[in-house]
Parts: structure tokens; C-alpha cells; sequence
């Protein structure tokens, strides 16, 4: 092998070294990208859900809170009609 030869093997390395460098930056940072849509998407997700849930347990609270109040109401009633004499301390 001549010199010539071995100078432009020697410079087809380097570039070849060179160029997967900089490829492997460019896929470093496409998996960079690439993960933080991820977990974006994945936080947009859990919001969406987070609210959906909490919708549900308002919902939840209010029909307990309505049939806690109809529950006193037909205590009293019937402890009315079991003694005949209003309610007291209401």
C-alpha cells in the first residue's frame, strides 16, 4: 500500500468516525426529543384523568350529602310520630 493510499484510507476513517459522531448526537438527541413528547403526553393523560376523577368524587360527595340529609329527615319523622312531640335541639 502506498502512502497516498494509506492517507486516503486514514482520512475515509476519520470521517467515517467523524460522521457517527455526529450522527450518534443527532440520535441522542432525537431519543431526547422523542421521550419528552412522551412524557407529556403521559402527564396531558394523567391530568385529563386526575379530573375525571375528581368530577366523580364531587358527584359522589354531593349524592352522600343528599341522602345523609333525606336519612335525618326520616329519623326525625319517625321519631315524631314514635313519641308525638316535635324534634328538639335542631
Amino acid at each position: 500500500m502506498s502512502l497516498e493510499q494509506a492517507a486516503l484510507v486514514y482520512a475515509g476513517i476519520c470521517l467515517l468516525v467523524f460522521a457517527v459522531w455526529r450522527g450518534g448526537e443527532a440520535l441522542m438527541g432525537w431519543i431526547a426529543e422523542r421521550r419528552q413528547r412522551r412524557i407529556a403526553r403521559i402527564e396531558a393523560e394523567l391530568d385529563r384523568e386526575s379530573e375525571r376523577l375528581r368530577s366523580a368524587i364531587l358527584s359522589l360527595a354531593e349524592q352522600l350529602g343528599t341522602d345523609a340529609h333525606e336519612a335525618r329527615k326520616a329519623l326525625i319523622r319517625e321519631s315524631y310520630l314514635a313519641t308525638r312531640q316535635p324534634p328538639r335541639n335542631l
